[in-house]
């Protein structure tokens, strides 16, 4: 028969014949609302939902998905080995090539893996971000040689981000990062600044080469780490470093803005070339 549902309060009357005596809160006098489902008032709540189109594996995806196949083929050689072990010595060695196999897979595949999971708690922040911001996952232009995490169109600009799972400790000093393990500092063999940059002017041609008047687009590079785990010595000075919980707030607070009709031609532009895209259908 449906529900009287109280907005302020979420205590909910179910209706039935007998039931028709009242229409306000009995709790705060609030007025009650019709609903013919729970997932309906649910729906109405939580407002606007993201809607995502996913196209294909991403290339983190793809790499962990190798790796993935590399254990698998290991685990088959090692069955393979135990049955016949009895039987013939070759099978020994087949079973040495097994455990090779799955150890190479394991400790090659794990900072995939651990990539995709960065990757998708960043995206899941950045579907925190209202109707009129647009976020692709995992960008590639062609010609280009690698990979864009994030980025995110909307009002106030463009923005690249690049999202690291790093284990460890990072200071980060200016354009250049250090691993610091105890006592001892030396630099890290990752330079996620220099990465999110290189990103960012691979966006900046690509949209120069498909006609839109960059000088009324700022591109924001922003690297952030999953585990929070870094200082900052020295702020960068053409990139930000940002927990992944207050990127979509410091999206919002920028004072720079981005033409409409701009907007929308970049975002044309970019969206054949990611692998997801979320925006809200309202």
């Amino acid at each position: 028969m449906g529900y009287l549902i109280c907005d302020n309060c979420d205590i909910y009357y179910e209706l039935d014949e007998d039931f028709n005596d009242f229409d306000t809160c009995q709790n705060c006098g609030n007025k009650l609302n019709f609903y013919s489902s729970f997932d309906e008032y649910y729906k109405k709540k939580s407002g606007p939902q993201r809607e995502k189109i996913a196209v294909g594996k991403g290339y983190a995806e793809k790499k962990s998905s190798k790796y993935n196949s590399i254990l698998i083929i290991g685990a088959v050689f090692i069955l393979i080995g135990l049955l016949g072990f009895i039987v013939t010595f070759l099978s020994l060695l087949i079973l040495v090539i097994g455990v090779g196999l799955i150890y190479y897979g394991y400790n090659n595949g794990k900072s995939w893996n651990k990539g995709i999971n960065g990757e998708y708690i960043v995206a899941e922040y950045l579907n925190q971000l209202p109707e009129d911001y647009f976020v692709f996952n995992d960008v590639k232009f062609p010609g280009s040689y690698g990979n864009l995490d994030h980025v995110v169109v909307g009002p106030t600009g463009v923005y690249v981000i690049e999202t690291k799972n790093y284990e460890g400790f990072f200071l980060v000093k200016g354009n250049d990062w250090f691993y610091k393990n105890g006592s001892r500092v030396k630099k890290a063999k990752g330079q996620p600044g220099k990465q999110v940059m290189a990103n960012s002017l691979s966006l900046k041609k690509f949209l120069e080469d498909n006609g839109v008047n960059i000088n009324c687009v700022w591109i924001n590079s922003i690297v952030t780490l999953i585990d929070n785990n870094f200082k900052i010595e020295q702020k960068p000075e053409y990139y930000n470093v940002l927990f992944p919980s207050t990127i979509p707030q410091f999206i919002l607070n920028s004072n720079r803005k981005i033409d409409m009709n701009i907007l929308k031609e970049v975002v044309l532009l970019i969206e054949p070339y990611c692998i997801e895209l979320s925006y809200m259908n309202v």
